[in-house]
């Protein structure tokens, strides 16, 4: 019979996460968990019963060692895991509405890459309520799988216990709409573009900008 050696006994117990490790991720992710699992459950009360599932389940079992950014994410898909497992049946009753549908965009397909990344950052400063009110049920849940834990399409049909073929089309539906508030929220941003006159190639200022220029001339003489 192999005897375990002491040196190895104690360095198995130092590549675990604490409970007080686990907790103070918690604690400190707390804002973008309940956000998080609130895209997918669309209500609050929820959220925060599928951030405490996870907390509970995680400060129970032994969770082998991570650096700080792992164990950050590793706490946001249990979160996200949680509230999907809540919210099951409504995300399943949603299949329907993607029969006979299908995705014809590439870059859709795309996971772990900074565009994905992009979104997220995107999608939970968005008003939750604007969210919940555009978006049906099962495209939140793939867009928080998809973009926060960069889930392949196969990754998240397990969970949600749905074909590869409506995960993808509600992707597609998901994706389309955050790259179009994106795209709206710039266009917001930039700066109202002047109107300038080109003449024999040289640029002149508004015309009636000009106007008002040579009438002050004239007051001012």
């Amino acid at each position: 019979m192999s005897c375990i050696c002491p040196a190895h006994l104690k360095t198995a117990a130092v590549n675990r996460v604490s409970s007080l490790e686990t907790l103070e991720r918690f604690r400190n992710e707390h804002e973008v968990l309940v956000a998080l699992a609130h895209l997918i459950t669309g209500n609050l009360r929820n959220a925060e019963n599928a951030v405490s599932k996870a907390r509970e389940l995680m400060t129970n079992s032994a969770s082998p060692f991570a650096s700080p950014e792992q164990l950050t994410k590793w706490v946001r898909w249990e979160t996200i895991k949680a509230a999907v497992a809540d919210s099951l049946d409504e995300l399943r009753s949603y299949e329907p509405r993607y029969f006979n549908r299908t995705c014809m965009h590439a870059e859709h397909l795309l996971h772990g890459n900074s565009k994905l990344q992009q979104f997220h950052d995107f999608l939970v400063h968005l008003n939750p309520a604007m969210v919940i009110v555009e978006l049906d049920p099962l495209a939140r849940a793939v867009a928080v799988l998809r973009t926060t834990s960069r889930a392949s399409i196969l990754d998240c049909a397990l969970p949600l216990k749905l074909s590869v073929d409506t995960v993808l089309a509600a992707n597609c539906r998901a994706m389309s709409w955050i790259a179009q508030k994106r795209f709206e929220a710039e266009r917001e941003e930039l700066p109202p573009r002047k109107t300038v006159r080109r003449i024999h190639g040289h640029n002149y200022a508004p015309v009636q900008k000009w106007r008002k220029t040579v009438a002050q001339l004239h007051i001012d003489n």
